[in-house]
């Protein structure tokens, strides 16, 4: 059976039609009845599951540049596991995203098959960094809920 056509890969970033793809977009998450003020800020709070305070302040942080420093500043408090757990994490919490606000929901699936790049040079862990070779987990983790959402009959 021929495999179909991926098309090219889909860039992304912070600005454009698909820059709420990013997980610091103003996009709230709705999580266990608390309202996150994005994507980001939910898998912050999820390295401290043990320290509910610690998960609120990073909740309350309305800038989510001031909520990375004040993360940052509570690594002691890491939950053990987080090495092993953050990348299924990641996946989850942008899953709650794109379930929870169906215009994201439909520019991810109208992506099709294609790959999914981050397109941040300076970053290449989560983007595709300066050389265009990083490791792209960000694309991988959206390219894995659009596999979910469409494994649900999402269309």
């Amino acid at each position: 059976m021929p495999v179909p056509d991926r098309g090219p890969p889909v860039k992304f970033d912070h600005t454009g039609e698909l820059s709420g793809f990013v997980n610091h977009s103003p996009h709230r998450v709705l999580y266990k009845d608390k309202m996150y003020p994005t994507a980001m800020h939910l898998l912050e709070a999820m390295k401290f599951t043990e320290h509910p305070r610690l998960q609120e302040r990073i909740r309350k942080c309305t800038d989510v540049a001031d909520m990375y420093p004040l993360s940052a500043s509570l690594q002691d408090h890491v939950r053990p596991d987080w090495g092993q757990v953050f990348l299924r994490i990641m996946e989850d919490v942008l899953y709650m995203k794109f379930k929870q606000h169906p215009s994201l929901r439909t520019l991810l699936l109208r992506t099709g098959l294609a790959d999914l790049i981050y397109a941040d040079a300076n970053d290449a862990y989560w983007g595709h960094g300066p050389l265009g070779d990083g490791v792209n987990e960000l694309g991988k983790a959206l390219m894995r809920v659009r596999e979910r959402l469409r494994a649900e009959g999402e269309i």
